[in-house]
């Protein structure tokens, strides 16, 4: 008890009274000795006994079971769930809606049991409560039937007869029941698979099948094959009214045969039947007139279908008529000597001849087939008219006519030589072969005579002419005791050597209007007459002329130069047209070419002109001035050619290169080179300078046709060039392979057969610092081969492509077992590209469209598009490294591996000599919307595309794919590699991280966004200039790969020129 006293107190002092302790040993009973015991009983509702105390309870929290959802299968015991949870332990537990039957929940919340029926997804909301509150949970849980394990049917094949009911019982099923039935693919005719897995109905349709049958139900499904064979009846009791048949040659016959059974699908007999008579396989019938004599014959005749087959014999014998009308035609021979008359058959009515007879005997050199009657032969010795009778017999009679001969000679005839028109060159020896079918000639005669250095020996035109002679017409007479024939021969002796120098005879610097394209003289008789040079820095041919069959044909590289342009190019112009046109000339100005104000000047040199002359009216003139760039028809072209193949002159003017700018495929599409295949002159679509030296003769390799032979011969016929000649032969050709087409065979042919003779150039790879490859300009003839390989892998179609042997190097062979696949991929046709003035980004190049593929080198693959990407600018592009090496001095490969196909069909075979990825290239500006490709025996490249493609598909198979190149990329940016880079690179996903942020940080600060393309990078053995460039896409050496897709190497060191060039 505590006592409160007054303050006063303290007057007394401050001892304390010291309290008693009680010793409960001897007082048990004292108040101090009891102890206060808390048991669980104390404990209220809210509170959790601790074993010596009371506190307040918690309520759960955090319930779960684990699983958000189960699945569970009826009859099968399902895992048990047990609950967890936050706080004090749940005093009750509630499930609504109910558990599912054979599922239950203790009063721990453990939830196990075996689910006896199907449900489908329920949510049951699960709450644990305690005193103090609760916690709830949800659980999906789904019950589905046991899957059938297993489905027999009480035989593999089902047996049918055509027509007939056919059926098989349900089959056995092992697990969980079928709800459904179903096959692939769909039973033959009128059979049904029924609800119960039986098969019944009829059979419809003949022959075999398998099928797959499927039974299921929503644990899972089971099949099982099934072959359904359909079969006819078999055919029985054939049999044929009438037999053993006595039949006679020329009579008709049918016999109709009867049997039972299924209808027969195919009839045999043995041995044939005689000829004439044909068993006929839609009844079986013998039908025909017997037209060969045969004795009695026993004959098999078998019918048959596919349930069988029955057979049955007969016998068959055939008579003979009597020969009757014998007669040949002709049967009167009047013959030349050598005349030979065929072969002459005899006809006749009745019956077969089995033997010939003659008498008297033919004259010589003729003779009778005595098992046909044929008369043939050749008239050998002459004679006057001589009779012979014929006789055909055989076992019913003979016939017999009569022959009439006499063999006169004959005059010459049947002669001629390779062509009736020839043109040689000077100092070149001749030898132009006759040939006589006719009889022997004794003499030959020419008028008039032939050009000094010829001769004519027994009808051959033979020697060395030593001097130029033109067009001459020449009468060869071939005479004999028959008579003399006189042929025509046309001939001329071109010395273009002479030619130029009349052309260029005291002429020196001229210097003309307008800017020149070349004129290629790629003709045999062409040659070239003054050059400039080149706008790129070659010397180019900008006057050239040429022989065109009896006519000739100058051009100039721009159409103002036709009618001079100063006093020394007037004097050109003038001589040019004494060349081409002769003296004194009628000489025809093109209508609306502008050459008017040059009458005055022609008139001047005695000639006479005609104004507005178009090719449709060429009467009375000598010779045509012209342009090249034109508006001719067909017509007019070939009016054109015929007046210089038979002697007319023509002068063209005209350039190209402005033409290009706007127009494509010069070669076929350029007015003036649609008469180049036969007048040897093509305008290229290069550019020149005014300035043309024609003060010095050109060299005779200057002309592409001397140059060809030059090169064939070094490496042919162990001829070999100078150093500086192959030089100028190179020079001469470099500025023509490139430009023109293929198809101009007649400079094409030569050097193509060289290129396969002599075998396609292999350039050893090397890296940028290796001193290894093609040193170009040490061996100028293996150059000039080597732009002709790239002219052929750049023109040829796609079926005609070799597997050029450098791929081996670069860009690399595609394993033999890799498998060419078909695939269609989807392209996003619109693309904007980059606006112009981002100048070093090439803005408006076509953008690449990946598809994953790779093709092959030298193999065809089909590429199909919908018919509105035909001509819409759209390309399909095969390879990646697009750089053109032939400005290098050292190349370590080709200098040109891609191809580009303009896409003008819809389904395009395409490729590469050199294999390479598969493109579709769109155009800028294009707004095509998405469309599909489908490619055609190609094969996969490994590709990742950033969230797009799985990594762990890459880590297992896309890296692995076989194609030598690879791509990895985004929506931001692309890298083109080797794949042997790649093949171990296991974070795609992390290195693409990096470059996006690498370029969303370039295009910020370019300030231009979004940015509308997608960037590309490609590694290559060499690139066209520094160690990488800008452009689309940027080039790069190989030497960067490895780095470049090295996400750590990147993040730690970066990449100056990578950044730089995106930049």
């Amino acid at each position: 008890m505590l006592m409160l006293n007054s303050g006063c107190l303290g007057l007394f002092g401050n001892e304390e009274e010291e309290p008693e302790e009680a010793n409960c040993q001897t007082q048990p009973t004292h108040p101090d000795c009891f102890v206060d015991v808390i048991t669980e009983e104390d404990c209220t509702a809210q509170q959790v006994f601790t074993g010596d105390s009371c506190r307040l309870m918690q309520p759960p929290t955090q319930l779960s079971y684990g699983e958000d959802s189960i699945t569970l299968a009826v009859g099968t015991e399902m895992q048990a769930l047990t609950p967890s949870f936050l706080g004090d332990g749940p005093q009750n537990w509630f499930v609504n809606p109910r558990l599912p039957d054979g599922l239950d929940m203790d009063d721990s919340g453990v939830i196990s049991g075996i689910p006896l029926e199907e449900t489908e997804s329920i949510r049951h909301t699960i709450i644990a409560t305690n005193a103090m509150g609760s916690a709830a949970t949800t659980l999906d849980i789904v019950v589905q039937a046991p899957a059938p394990e297993s489905i027999q049917y009480l035989s593999e094949t089902l047996a049918c007869t055509l027509d007939s009911h056919c059926a098989i019982d349900p089959p056995l099923v092992i697990g969980g029941s079928a709800h459904t039935w179903s096959v692939e693919p769909p039973l033959p005719g009128n059979l049904e698979l029924l609800e119960d897995g039986s098969i019944s109905g009829m059979a419809r349709t003949l022959g075999h099948s398998n099928h797959t049958i499927t039974a299921s139900n929503t644990g899972g499904s089971i099949d099982t094959a099934l072959r359904i064979v359909t079969l006819h009846e078999e055919p029985h009791s054939l049999s044929y009214p009438g037999h053993p048949f006595y039949w006679t040659i020329g009579e008709y016959e049918q016999v109709i045969p009867s049997y039972d059974g299924g209808q027969a699908t195919h009839w045999s007999i043995e041995p044939p039947l005689p000829s004439g008579i044909l068993l006929h396989q839609a009844d079986g019938s013998l039908r025909g007139s017997p037209d060969t004599v045969h004795p009695l014959r026993e004959y098999i005749i078998t019918a048959q279908n596919t349930g069988g087959s029955v057979s049955t014999t007969i016998l068959i014998d055939v008579r003979d008529l009597a020969v009757e009308n014998l007669r040949y035609d002709p049967y009167i021979f009047d013959l030349r000597k050598d005349e030979n008359i065929g072969q002459v058959d005899p006809t006749w009515q009745g019956g077969a001849p089995d033997t010939w007879e003659i008498y008297p005997p033919l004259p010589t050199g003729f003779q009778i087939d005595i098992y046909t009657g044929r008369i043939s032969g050749i008239a050998t010795l002459l004679q006057t008219w001589s009779s012979h009778t014929v006789w055909a017999n055989n076992s019913g009679g003979f016939a017999s006519t009569m022959l009439q001969f006499r063999i006169t000679s004959l005059p010459p005839d049947q002669i001629w030589w390779p062509s009736d028109q020839f043109a040689m060159h000077s100092n070149h020896s001749v030898h132009i072969p006759v040939t006589n079918n006719g009889p022997e000639i004794e003499t030959w005669e020419i008028h008039p005579d032939l050009p000094a250095g010829l001769t004519l020996q027994g009808g051959d035109i033979t020697g060395t002419p030593t001097e130029r002679a033109d067009w001459r017409q020449y009468t060869v007479w071939a005479n004999n005791t028959g008579g003399s024939v006189g042929l025509m021969l046309w001939i001329a002796v071109h010395d273009l050597r002479a030619d130029q120098s009349d052309l260029l005879r005291d002429m020196g610097e001229t210097n003309w209007g307008g800017w020149p394209s070349p004129i290629l003289p790629i003709g045999e008789w062409a040659f070239p007459i003054g050059f400039t040079q080149e706008g790129y820095g070659s010397t180019i041919p900008v006057i050239s002329a040429s022989h065109v069959g009896r006519g000739k044909i100058l051009g100039y590289g721009h159409e103002s130069w036709v009618d001079g342009a100063g006093e020394a190019e007037t004097e050109f112009s003038l001589r040019a047209v004494e060349w081409v046109c002769g003296e004194n000339a009628d000489v025809g100005l093109a209508y609306g070419a502008g050459f008017d104000d040059f009458e005055d000047e022609l008139q001047a040199e005695g000639h006479t002109v005609h104004l507005s002359v178009t090719p449709a009216d060429l009467s009375g003139i000598d010779c045509l001035l012209d342009e090249f760039w034109n508006g001719h028809d067909d017509q007019d072209n070939q009016n054109l050619v015929d007046f210089m193949l038979e002697g007319g002159g023509l002068i063209m003017g005209g350039h190209a290169w402005y033409w290009s700018y706007s127009n494509s495929d010069v070669s076929h599409n350029y007015p003036g080179n649609k008469i180049a295949k036969t007048t040897g002159l093509f305008v290229s679509q290069a550019w020149g300078y005014n300035d043309v030296d024609l003060s010095d003769m050109p060299h005779e390799l200057t002309r592409p046709h001397a140059a060809i032979e030059a090169i064939r011969a070094d490496r042919l016929h162990n001829q070999t060039l100078s150093t500086d000649d192959a030089a100028i032969a190179d020079a001469t050709l470099s500025v023509c392979t490139g430009v023109v087409a293929l198809d101009f065979h007649g400079f094409w042919s030569p050097l193509r057969e060289t290129v396969n003779s002599t075998g396609w150039t292999v350039i050893e790879y090397g890296t940028l610092w290796q001193n290894i490859g093609h040193n170009m300009g040490e061996d100028p003839v293996a150059d000039t081969l080597l732009r002709v390989e790239a002219a052929l892998t750049q023109g040829l179609p796609a079926n005609e492509l070799p597997v050029h042997p450098s791929h081996v190097e670069f860009p690399g062979e595609v394993p033999n077992n890799a498998t060419r696949i078909a695939r269609t991929v989807t392209i996003d046709g619109n693309q904007s590209g980059l606006p112009s003035n981002f100048g070093y980004s090439q803005a408006r190049s076509h953008v690449r469209m990946s598809t994953g593929l790779y093709a092959a080198p030298g193999e065809v693959v089909t590429v199909t598009l919908p018919s509105e990407i035909v001509d819409s600018g759209t390309y399909v592009l095969v390879g990646a490294h697009s750089d053109s090496l032939w400005s290098k001095s050292q190349l370590h490969r080709h200098p040109q591996i891609v191809r580009w196909w303009y896409i003008d069909e819809a389904t395009m075979e395409v490729g590469n000599a050199f294999g390479g990825p598969i493109y579709i290239a769109i155009s800028p500006g294009s707004t095509l919307g998405d469309f599909q490709a489908t490619i055609s025996n190609a094969v996969k490249a490994p590709t990742y595309i950033h969230g797009e493609t799985d990594v762990f598909q890459w880590l297992q198979q896309y890296r692995h794919d076989p194609a030598p190149w690879a791509e990895v990329g985004s929506d931001q940016f692309i890298l083109t590699v080797p794949s042997h880079e790649i093949r171990g690179l296991d974070n795609p996903q992390d290195l693409m991280d990096w470059w996006d942020q690498a370029l969303e940080m370039e295009h910020e600060l370019y300030g231009y966004l979004p940015w509308p393309r997608v960037e590309r990078a490609v590694f290559d053995a060499q690139i066209s200039a520094g160690w990488m460039h800008s452009g689309y896409p940027f080039m790069a050496h190989d030497l960067s790969v490895s780095g470049v897709v090295n996400v750590s190497y990147m993040s730690e060191n970066g990449d100056w020129g990578m950044f730089h060039e995106l930049g």
